[in-house]
């Protein structure tokens, strides 16, 4: 019964959000008639529960976090792969990697980003709109956790939709952006400058905090937690506390704010919810122990069992017929130099099948921890702070990056580098974001050219902002 009454929410979330984001001025007003099970939906609190799960969900979906924005669409405009077998075996990434982005096939995938997004918004306007009027079904603490999660995740998507359809922060703060939608219904939002989106999506935070102050993780040490499974569905695995304090960190940096980033960000670490990863200890396990995701130092992901399928058609070989293929999605060749070619460093050893250069980081299931795509991790606090450091003339930036990096290199003789740089942070951030969609937007917020083995993309503007689709700028607003 919860199931169906799931699929028709998403259904009127669907038709509202289409209507809000197609370009049409006529309306029907009219209430759809499974507006009765909405409302048996919102009342009681296990719906509310069913209704942020499906939030989750549809975040976790292969459209969004669950492949396009994580290893599939994002990294391969952020060069992760090889471009020459791209090129010559799969015509359509090839066009993609090539920024073509006004291929027909790329403009339906850049489409689909766009309102998928607004989609998943809409659902989360909708709970917050139901909490205004039936939230008195939950406890109080149910009710702050379910709003401030919606908060967190509000933003969250936000601020991915301003780092994909609009200028930098930094170089154009004043330049028109998105519509940062907070109301659900047909009413259009108008398109916020990229100051104004910033703003808006620290406004959310600052209220997800508020009413996370009592999130259950305050309790509870997630690492400490035995069963793992548990401690991803109490904690990680929802937009929790630290969730809102990590995304702060990583917005206060897009907008070149090092000190108030570093503060955010180190608080996080602080904290002590969350640790690096003892290279040691995580790897030299039983296979159905292995941690390949640092369970261990995430703060946010998203549950989802599909994501092994989800890769092994990208990035492994298919037999069939006893033929096999190759990956659709190689990594680049070079990918051994790009870890310095130290095989101590557990991310080369565990997360690239040696001989072929294939990504294996989400094709070995693991029984001890649930299949998570992560959003956010400790490891990105520490590149955080290093980074904020460096900027601000702080020595102590080199022992920071050197102590992530010596959770990773099994060798204490080659993990430490001498100097901090850009050059060396975007070289650690290549290791580290590997299949998590991130390289993209540090290539942009740092507006320096995307590498690739056989050449480097200059920085432009052209292939850092995505076309907002045509449908939804005809008449200025949204």
């Amino acid at each position: 019964m919860i199931e169906k009454i799931m699929n028709k929410f998403k259904y009127i979330v669907y038709f509202i959000s289409m209507v809000v984001f197609t370009s049409c001025n006529d309306w029907l007003d009219v209430e759809p008639e499974t507006s009765v099970d909405e409302k048996k939906l919102f009342s009681t609190e296990q719906g509310f529960k069913d209704a942020m799960a499906g939030v989750y969900a549809d975040m976790a979906s292969s459209s969004l976090y669950g492949q396009t924005l994580s290893f599939g669409f994002l990294d391969i405009i952020a060069q992760q792969y090889d471009y020459e077998t791209v090129n010559n075996s799969y015509g359509s990434y090839y066009r993609l990697a090539d920024y073509d982005y006004e291929y027909s096939l790329n403009k339906n995938r850049i489409t689909a980003i766009w309102n998928k997004m607004y989609a998943v918004i809409a659902e989360i306007n909708n709970i917050l709109l139901w909490i205004d009027k039936n939230g008195g079904v939950m406890t109080e603490s149910t009710r702050q956790q379910i709003k401030g999660q919606c908060y967190v995740t509000r933003a969250y998507l936000h601020f991915d939709l301003l780092r994909l359809f609009a200028p930098d922060v930094k170089l154009s703060p004043n330049d028109k952006a998105i519509p940062y939608v907070t109301v659900f219904g047909v009413e259009a939002t108008e398109r916020s400058t990229v100051s104004q989106v910033i703003t808006k999506v620290k406004d959310d935070i600052a209220k997800a905090k508020a009413e996370l102050k009592n999130d259950p993780i305050m309790d509870v040490v997630p690492f400490e937690i035995t069963d793992k499974l548990l401690a991803a569905d109490r904690c990680i695995a929802v937009a929790n506390y630290y969730a809102a304090e990590a995304l702060l960190a990583r917005v206060l940096l897009a907008e070149g704010n090092y000190a108030d980033a570093k503060e955010a960000a180190q608080n996080v670490i602080d904290s002590e919810k969350f640790r690096l990863v003892d290279a040691e200890a995580a790897f030299n396990v039983p296979t159905e122990s292995l941690d390949l995701l640092l369970n261990d130092e995430q703060i946010f992901a998203l549950r989802n069992k599909a994501i092994f399928d989800y890769s092994e058609n990208l990035h492994l070989g298919k037999s069939e017929n006893g033929v096999t293929s190759g990956a659709a999605l190689p990594l680049t060749s070079d990918i051994g130099g790009i870890y310095d070619a130290i095989n101590d460093d557990i991310r080369l050893a565990n997360w690239i099948q040696a001989g072929n250069n294939y990504m294996v980081k989400y094709v070995k299931e693991v029984k001890k921890f649930y299949p998570k795509q992560v959003l956010i991790k400790l490891s990105e606090m520490y590149l955080i702070v290093a980074e904020s450091q460096m900027r601000t003339n702080d020595p102590n930036a080199l022992e920071t990056l050197n102590v992530m990096r010596r959770s990773r290199i099994t060798n204490a003789n080659l993990s430490d580098k001498d100097v901090i740089t850009e050059d060396e942070l975007i070289e650690e951030m290549r290791r580290e974001f590997l299949g998590e969609g991130q390289m993209f937007f540090q290539y942009k917020r740092l507006n320096t050219s995307i590498r690739n083995i056989l050449k480097e993309v200059p920085a432009n503007n052209t292939i850092f902002v995505l076309p907002i689709p045509e449908g939804e700028i005809e008449y200025g607003k949204y």
